[in-house]
Order: C-alpha cells, then sequence, then structure tokens
C-alpha cells in the first residue's frame, strides 16, 4: 500500500547563524570602516537607500584581519547553506573529492544614521545574499532597524482559514542581534525597517554563487 506524503515544493530557505568571535572583532571592524568613510567620503547613492552611507561593493578584497575572519565566517555559512538547501543533489554527486566553493561576487557595509532604511529590493545576477550586524545600538526591538522579507508568491490566497495561515503572511521580520548572520536565496525581495538608535547601526552584507568542484 503506497503511503501518504506531504511534500515540500520550493520552500524558501533562510538560514541565521552566530558568530561566536564577534566581540573578539567588532572595535577593530569599526576603526577599519571609520578610516574607510574618512578615505571614501561619498556613499554609493542607491535608489532604495535611504539617510545612510553604503560602502564599495569590493569590501572582501580589502585588507584588514578582522574584516578578513568576518568575510570567512561568511564565506562558511554561504557554503552550509548552500548544501542544506540541495542536500539531496548533493548527495548524489560527493565523493572523497568533492567540496563546495564560494564565490563571492561582491561585499560591502552600511552604517545607518537615524532614520536610515533600506526599501524593498533583490539582488539579481547571484544565488544567495546576507547580512551581517555588526553593531546594533541600544535599541533592539523587533521593529527598529530590523530585516524583513516579503512573502514570494506572485499569487496570495484570499482564505483566512487555519490552512491558508502561513500563505497569507506576507512579511517576515528578524531581530537584529550583533554577530548574527541572516542568509537567503537572492531572489528573495527585502529590506529594513527605519532605524531610530541613537548610536549608528553597521552591517555587512555581501552576494554569491556557490559551485561543486570534483
Amino acid at each position: 500500500m503506497n503511503s501518504n506524503k506531504i511534500h515540500t515544493l520550493w520552500p524558501i530557505f533562510t538560514g541565521e547563524f552566530h558568530n561566536p568571535k564577534h566581540h573578539e572583532l567588532k572595535k577593530e571592524l569599526i576603526d577599519f570602516f571609520q578610516e574607510y568613510e574618512i578615505k571614501n567620503k561619498t556613499s554609493r547613492k542607491g535608489a532604495e537607500n535611504l539617510n545612510l552611507y553604503e560602502s564599495g561593493y569590493f569590501l572582501h578584497k580589502e585588507k584588514n584581519n578582522a574584516l578578513l575572519k568576518i568575510i570567512n565566517f561568511i564565506a562558511e555559512a554561504f557554503s552550509i547553506m548552500a548544501k542544506n538547501i540541495n542536500q539531496q543533489e548533493f548527495d548524489n554527486i560527493k565523493n572523497e573529492n568533492t567540496k563546495l566553493a564560494v564565490e563571492i561576487i561582491n561585499s560591502w557595509f552600511i552604517r545607518y544614521n537615524k532614520g536610515g532604511m533600506v526599501t524593498p529590493h533583490d539582488h539579481p545576477g547571484c544565488s544567495l545574499s546576507c547580512v551581517y550586524y555588526v553593531q546594533i545600538g541600544d535599541d533592539t526591538a523587533l521593529d527598529n532597524g530590523s530585516t524583513y522579507f516579503l512573502r514570494p508568491f506572485v499569487r496570495g490566497t484570499s482564505h483566512t482559514d487555519f490552512a491558508g495561515t502561513r500563505y497569507n503572511k506576507g512579511v517576515q521580520v528578524f531581530k537584529a542581534e550583533e554577530g548574527k548572520l541572516l542568509i537567503w536565496p537572492s531572489f528573495l525581495v527585502h529590506g529594513s525597517n527605519p532605524y531610530l538608535g541613537h548610536k549608528n547601526r553597521i552591517i555587512i552584507s555581501a552576494n554569491a554563487n556557490v559551485v561543486v568542484k570534483k
């Protein structure tokens, strides 16, 4: 007799990773960002950016010890994320020589001024994107500068019964925490709520592809 099954078609994987060494690196990282801003006074202008400073897009090529350790942490998490998303495919092809190689396409940091925010957007041209919280300030309320994701379905459900609960949720918000890394598929539309704290909020973002090397 055939057994009943419930299949998960195209689930949206969102990874949350925590860096245990963040506080050892935080001061050096913030000092580096301050020096970067002195040398590069003009922020990148993006239509999605409001009241913030954004660095150039090749942060991973800068020479700084703390930054390198953070980038390595992010790259390792990208690899773990890709493997989990495609576990069955990975199991089918892997042997003792199979490895996943992370190709970071671009990376940058953002310093939010009071009222700073990023409006909804996605990241074309890559498979995975991320945000790493370097400094979040004193106010950690869920609605204060947190990252949100919009429902990816083109058409939603009009039903409000229990079965439609998951599909009627239009927004998912993740609380900002220092040393926390969020990873998601790059097609997922996301943004950040206005940051209203007094201490600058600082994050690192990156886009990457992950390829199989045998």
